[in-house]
């Protein structure tokens, strides 16, 4: 934005100039007298300097709805990053209590059948075995779920953030394209 800003004031400039120029230089081969022709410079003198001054108001308040509507999409894209984050944050929360919550589980459920297993090892051994292996499974398909519903948040996040910034791009490059029509009237 402020290469745009020195490139309008270079041509506000320009264009000021040239206008005081050009007038200068029509007055000068105006078959008129001196009197005339100095005011006709005087005249020519102070509407420029008008025109210049509505461009730069003009200016002014576009650059004034420039900024607005860039902090705004800069707030709503942090609001959002915001809630993405408390989502992720919740989710692996609610993930570490489920698998603390299920280790817990597993742990007493290990506990509890080994002390059978002095009674009788070779069956009970088998079946905490698959109890373990099932369990593990479990979770780990657990695990891989969540972690895909989380990627996926996170892919709809960048997608949402890519497309906020080209619109704000777009909408700054039509306003600019206007400014630069309006003074080239």
């Amino acid at each position: 934005m402020s290469n745009n800003n020195i490139n309008t004031k270079d041509f506000l400039i320009g264009s000021l100039i040239g206008s005081i120029v050009g007038a200068s230089v029509a007055l000068l081969f105006a078959p008129k007298t001196g009197k005339e022709l100095r005011e006709e410079i005087n005249v020519g003198s102070k509407e420029a300097l008008e025109k210049a001054g509505d461009w730069k108001e003009s200016v002014q308040e576009k650059t004034t709805d420039f900024s607005e509507k860039a902090i705004t999409k800069g707030t709503e894209l942090k609001d959002k990053s915001l809630e993405a984050t408390k989502k992720v944050t919740d989710n692996v929360t609610e993930f570490s209590k489920e698998t603390t919550d299920k280790t817990k589980d597993l742990a007493k459920n290990v506990s509890e059948k080994a002390k059978n297993l002095a009674q009788d090892v070779s069956e009970t051994s088998s079946e905490i075995k698959d109890e373990i292996t099932d369990h593990t499974k479990s979770v780990a398909e657990d695990a891989k779920s969540k972690s895909e519903k989380l990627r996926k948040d996170a892919e709809g996040l960048k997608d949402d953030v890519v497309a906020d910034a080209k619109d704000l791009k777009q909408d700054a490059e039509k306003e600019a394209e206007a400014l630069k029509n309006k003074a080239k009237k």
